[in-house]
């Protein structure tokens, strides 16, 4: 039997339904209903498990339950949970500074000053005194230096490290995580590598200097409660070591203590690989995209504001460039390259670009295109923004573009993707300068993640041609 025709036997026999007046109901005979019901057939399309539930009077939570099981059905529980969890990982980007979970801060940090090892004996002591370690430290600013061993769902202390970011700070963040390679986990764990990167993300986007590293490992066993002190916190001043649910600690404050750490860190790190690697200016962004389309093979773009790179003109790049951008001629000699590169890639069907009417309304508003820096790309006059909306239109016929009937996350502080099966990035606007954050995705089943997720996103998720053309079309005239 399949999960959907457990949920629907559940719902037929609790509801006293008549199967023939159902089958009736449905257009389908009595037969094909019954091993529809036995889990023999599966419903014709998500429109006939509407139907079902509308007939069987199913309250909201019922109906999203039963459609819930159909999906699951079809594509299988694996597929079907990560595909949401990547849904829910673009719908809830938010880079905001996060809040701390209150607690009274009466922990006296001079114990720490004066003593080589000092004990933490419950949640209380080891918040507070965590904010005493991370605050010292994030007052250096110039030479500060974290070294975290300590899982992203520890979200006191990554939320803490989140908050303390202040004007022109350089402080350097070493991060080790272990990622899940055991398939048998329960489902609150399906997708715990994906958890860890929206974790850090805020982290990324705050900190120029952040680095993160990962290794494989069983979760479960890595962290479990029998795991002592499994957690790890370096500064320059302190070594404090935590258990898994932040209960309890020990602080050391000498200096061969350090040593000893600092090294036992430095070794675990080199037995580590980067998760994801920062790209740096401007022109290593377009050399790094263009070596991307270089590979001719299908990929996706998945962002809410279009990708109207394809679209710009030697006019426009000329008229909007910076003209104090250093190497300025050099830099749109190579743009346009990159520009028309990016274009014959869309032209010959290898990238699927998905956006949303109010992506495109937010760049009419305000003509900045997210992917340029403000100080490399003034915003686009009016009549420039209305060319590019229109050159968009053109592409949708095409299918190379596709817009989509609701958004996926917050156009104004959105995530961008782009990823085919061997290579992606995840770029960001950082909350703290305003400028685009680049990085490489370098851990492969992060790539298989999002990569399955843009190929397998339903047809009705997306407006037909003749929709989009509307729809954009009325926009332009408002």
């Amino acid at each position: 039997m399949s999960e959907f025709s457990y949920i629907l036997s559940r719902h037929i026999h609790g509801k006293n339904i008549k199967t023939y007046a159902l089958a009736q109901y449905c257009g389908l005979d009595r037969s094909n209903m019954y091993k529809v019901i036995n889990g023999k057939r599966k419903p014709t399309s998500l429109e006939m498990v509407r139907k079902i539930s509308k007939f069987m009077h199913l309250s909201p939570a019922e109906e999203k339950e039963l459609e819930a099981a159909y999906q699951i059905t079809l594509v299988g529980y694996d597929n079907y949970y990560r595909r949401k969890d990547v849904m829910n990982f673009f719908s809830e980007f938010n880079l905001s500074p996060p809040g701390l979970s209150s607690f009274s801060y009466d922990y006296d940090a001079e114990q720490m000053h004066d003593r080589e090892l000092s004990f933490l004996n419950s949640p209380s002591e080891v918040k507070q005194a965590l904010f005493h370690i991370i605050s010292t430290e994030m007052s250096r600013q110039k030479d500060g230096h974290i070294q975290l061993l300590i899982q992203p769902d520890a979200s006191f202390l990554i939320n803490l490290i989140s908050a303390e970011i202040q004007a022109e700070m350089n402080i350097r963040i070493e991060h080790i995580i272990c990622l899940n390679n055991n398939a048998e986990t329960t489902l609150s764990q399906k997708n715990y590598n994906l958890n860890c990167l929206k974790q850090i993300l805020p982290l990324y986007g705050n900190y120029q200097n952040y680095e993160c590293f990962y290794y494989y490992d069983d979760i479960s066993a890595r962290t479990g409660d029998f795991t002592l002190f499994p957690y790890m916190v370096i500064t320059s001043r302190y070594i404090c070591l935590l258990t898994h649910g932040l209960n309890s600690g020990i602080v050391m404050l000498s200096a061969s203590s350090r040593r000893m750490f600092t090294k036992i860190f430095s070794e675990y790190m080199q037995a580590s690989t980067p998760l994801l690697d920062h790209i740096g200016n401007v022109a290593a962004q377009l050399n790094y995209v263009e070596n991307l389309f270089n590979e001719n093979q299908p990929a996706y773009c998945f962002q809410m504001s279009p990708c109207f790179t394809p679209f710009i003109t030697f006019s426009q790049a000329e008229k909007y460039i910076n003209q104090d951008l250093p190497n300025r001629t050099e830099f749109i000699t190579h743009f346009l390259e990159y520009t028309n590169k990016i274009s014959s890639m869309y032209e010959q069907g290898y990238v699927v670009c998905t956006f949303s009417l109010d992506g495109v309304r937010r760049f009419l508003e305000s003509g900045r295109i997210d992917e340029y820096p403000t100080y490399v790309c003034h915003p686009f006059e009016m009549y420039d923004r209305i060319y590019l909306v229109k050159k968009l239109i053109q592409s949708c016929k095409n299918m190379h573009y596709r817009m989509l009937k609701r958004n996926i996350g917050n156009p104004a502080h959105g995530l961008y993707l782009f990823v085919n099966q061997q290579n992606g990035y995840l770029m960001f606007s950082s909350p703290y300068n305003g400028q685009p954050v680049y990085l490489n995705i370098e851990e492969p089943g992060l790539l298989f993640t999002f990569y399955d997720f843009c190929e397998n996103l339903e047809d009705d998720m997306f407006y037909t041609y003749e929709e989009t053309e509307k729809l954009l079309s009325d926009l332009i005239k408002k």
